[in-house]
């Protein structure tokens, strides 16, 4: 039987779908059927959809209710309910560009490839005009997920949601990996679905991810969302450790490496003070039994803060 790819965009924010759809129109293999699910937006988005129906195979519905404001993973899996008889899943989104060959890479490597279920494009990150303001480090040909969650906590890779072409095999067995907001929820399910066999790269093929500044990743200044992100940091190691375990796989990082790259987004934020970020701290390191690492956390948190002051206030000198 021939493969079928299902390209998925839940969507919400008209102001980059256009640049989506362009990009998606451009591929040299047309060997798909794009689902688009509108999440009850407020704005208009089929009037942007319709301009392409000649154009894609597609499938758009706008659903009655907005899930994605309670439950973001909610609407990804509503979105992939559209879905058809298609054997491999691509979850893109409203914002982001597709570079013109993926499409035909992926089929490439699908050709070459026995017992993958996870397939990844590198990324490049692109600002709200288009332009790209960040080349990321490539992946390895074939990355094992305990590497991966390594790499990702020491910031050696970037990772999103949108580079990645999953077996609707392993979606149907393992789901989405759900926590608050969706933060860390893709990390945890690109592990899931990589589990026995890894994650592979198609070389020579480009994701072009926007930092619009309107997205959640971009959020560091709402304190109610950074302590959500903060929360969901925790869950999602706390998953990590126990999902490691179960299946065997062993991970080297150090306990103080974890606990950096949890508080990360509070470290980040200038929204609370020393006392707040303390508090919170405290309390992360108490809930993952490792009170030991409290006093190194707090050194690294006056350490960041001291970093992040002006030239001219680092150089006062201090007299009697």
């Amino acid at each position: 039987m021939k493969e079928k790819l299902a390209i998925v965009i839940p969507a919400y924010k008209a102001e980059f779908l256009r640049e989506a759809l362009v990009s998606i129109a451009a591929q040299t293999c047309q060997q798909f059927h794009l689902y688009i699910g509108d999440d009850n937006s407020p704005q208009d988005l089929y009037s942007i959809v319709k301009e392409f129906e000649t154009r894609i195979p597609m499938t758009y519905r706008k659903f009655e209710t907005n899930a994605g404001g309670k439950d973001l993973v909610s609407q990804w899996k509503r979105c992939i309910d559209l879905t058809q008889d298609e054997s491999w899943i691509w979850l893109f989104s409203d914002d982001d560009v597709m570079g013109a060959d993926c499409v035909e890479r992926f089929f490439e490597g699908l050709g070459k490839q026995e017992n993958v279920d996870l397939f990844h494009f590198d990324i490049r990150i692109i600002n709200r005009f288009g332009q790209v303001i960040q080349t990321c480090n490539p992946f390895p040909k074939q990355l094992a997920v305990n590497d991966f969650f390594s790499k990702r906590i020491n910031r050696e890779i970037n990772s999103t949601v949108v580079e990645y072409i999953f077996s609707r095999k392993i979606y149907t067995e393992t789901g989405f990996i759900n926590f608050d907001l969706a933060w860390c929820s893709d990390d945890a399910t690109w592990i899931a679905f990589g589990r026995k066999n890894g994650i592979v790269t198609l070389p020579e093929s480009t994701v072009y991810f926007r930092d619009s500044g309107i997205n959640i990743s971009s959020d560091f200044k709402d304190k109610g969302i950074v302590q959500r992100k903060l929360k969901s940091n925790l869950a999602y190691m706390q998953w990590v450790t126990q999902f490691f375990k179960s299946n065997g796989i062993t991970e080297p990082t150090s306990e103080f490496t974890k606990l950096r790259w949890i508080c990360s987004t509070l470290l980040l934020s200038t929204s609370f003070s020393i006392a707040e970020k303390t508090a919170l701290i405290k309390k992360v390191v108490t809930e993952l039994g490792a009170t030991k690492l409290l006093v190194p956390a707090k050194i690294y948190m006056y350490y960041l803060a001291l970093k992040a002051l002006p030239r001219s206030a680092k150089n006062i000198k201090i007299t009697q």
